[in-house]
């Protein structure tokens, strides 16, 4: 991942080491709290690589699913931000074995960051049904909630219609399964990285665009 995110854009790729290293230092002690009393929240995976992808592509519209604790989504916030534009639009679903779970979703999100930020916590496939109205148009895809392959499958098929022709897909933890491998096969171009022992998928209509800017 680090290769590739240095030879399309050093410039931006180093800007969102820098970003998620400090946002690092601002989540942790308040997880650390929360793990200290029986909340494990998790952590974040692949932030530097949705920081990148949003500041380059500069999605009017990016839609994520699995927020938990929010590092993917105040990563793309962040680059929102930086852009001067964009709207996030968030799924999740509550943790019930937790008391009070929702308070938990997007918990280390800054608050200076949500002004761009639409968060829906009754399932993919009711919020979806609110996301993605007829002339919803999506360019950047963030997919981290169902790994199951019916789970992963269904969301593809309901998000298809309403992607940009410059869009980026991205999917965590593709190796529980073949969907992206299936999926990412009928693209013009995928990539797959490693991180921290599980592994990360990027296609769409757009990767080739990206993949052009490298010097």
């Amino acid at each position: 991942m680090n290769a590739w995110g240095s030879a399309v854009d050093p410039v931006l790729w180093r800007e969102g080491l820098d970003w998620a290293a400090a946002f690092a230092d601002f989540a942790r002690p308040r997880l650390d709290r929360l793990a200290a009393a029986g909340v494990n929240l998790g952590g974040g995976g692949g932030v530097e690589l949705l920081y990148l992808l949003t500041r380059l592509i500069r999605p009017a519209l990016a839609l994520e699913t699995g927020v938990a604790a929010g590092w993917s989504t105040s990563a793309i916030l962040a680059a929102m931000r930086a852009n001067e534009s964009g709207l996030l639009l968030s799924s999740d679903f509550p943790f019930f074995r937790l008391a009070d779970p929702e308070r938990y979703i997007g918990y280390v999100v800054p608050d200076d960051l949500k002004r761009r930020w639409t968060l829906r916590t009754k399932g993919d496939r009711r919020n979806l049904e609110e996301f993605l109205l007829p002339d919803t148009r999506v360019d950047l895809v963030h997919y981290d909630s169902d790994k199951t392959r019916n789970g992963r499958e269904f969301f593809l098929r309901r998000v298809r219609p309403h992607l940009t022709n410059r869009h980026v897909i991205v999917m965590d933890d593709i190796q529980d399964n073949l969907v992206f491998r299936e999926y990412a096969e009928r693209q013009r171009a995928f990539r797959v990285f490693e991180y921290e022992g599980k592994y990360i998928g990027v296609a769409g209509a757009g990767l080739p665009a990206l993949e052009r800017r490298r010097p």
